[in-house]
Order: C-alpha cells, then structure tokens, then sequence
C-alpha cells in the first residue's frame, strides 16, 4: 500500500516549488563544497605543520650537535693555551745558562771543572 500510494501522488510543478528544489540543490552543493574546501585546507595545513615540526627536531639536533662541538673545541683550545704557556716558559728556561748547566749535570753527567760526580745504582724492588 505504500509503494501503490506513493505511485498515485502527483507532484506540483509550480515555480515555487520548482525554485525551492533548486535553492535546496545549490545549498547542497555548496555544503559539498564548503566540507571539501576545509578537508583540502586542512590537510595542507597538516602537511605544513608536520613540515614545520620535522625541520625544528632536525635544526635541534644540528644545533646540539654543535654545541657539544663548540664544548669540546673550547677545551681543546684551552689546553692548547695551558700548553703553549708551559712551552714559552720553557724556552725562557732554556735560554737561561744556569738552567741548561742543570739539565746537562742531571741528565747527561757533566760536570764542571773541578766536580767529581758519583751515581747511585738505583735498587728497584721488582
């Protein structure tokens, strides 16, 4: 009886009706493309965030990276400092007559005229 009685109803053409079906069919299309507009917008926005987020991690970790290297640098160049300080402290030292005379009388066993030099045997225990 339904599908008999929805048969027997005739629909009205009148200009109304017919302009409220179209009004009706462009809000419809204009939903479809307002949903589709924001889902297109929507994932570009995503794709740029993810963009974003990906290239701040990656510039973090370059940028710690460098910074341990700068650390390591920064204590390479201070030994370096220390070291060149002991090395010019030394080359006063070795121009200094008295102080080669030492070195000499130490470790090569001069001596000077009228010294005798006695070496001990050194007794290690093993």
């Amino acid at each position: 009886m339904g599908s008999a009685g929805a048969e027997r109803v005739t629909r009205l053409q009148t200009n109304y009706l017919q302009s409220h079906e179209m009004n009706e069919k462009r809000k419809r299309k204009r939903r479809k493309g307002l949903i589709r507009r924001l889902v297109a917008f929507f994932t570009v926005f995503a794709l740029v965030c993810t963009f974003m987020i990906s290239s701040l991690i990656s510039q973090s970790h370059q940028l710690n990276r460098v910074l341990q290297t700068k650390a390591g640098l920064a204590k390479q160049l201070d030994q370096s400092k220390l070291q060149a300080g002991q090395l010019k402290k030394r080359i006063k030292l070795l121009h200094d007559k008295k102080y080669i005379g030492e070195i000499a009388r130490r470790d090569y066993l001069l001596s000077n005229k009228g010294e005798i030099i006695f070496s001990k045997p050194n007794h290690d225990k093993d």
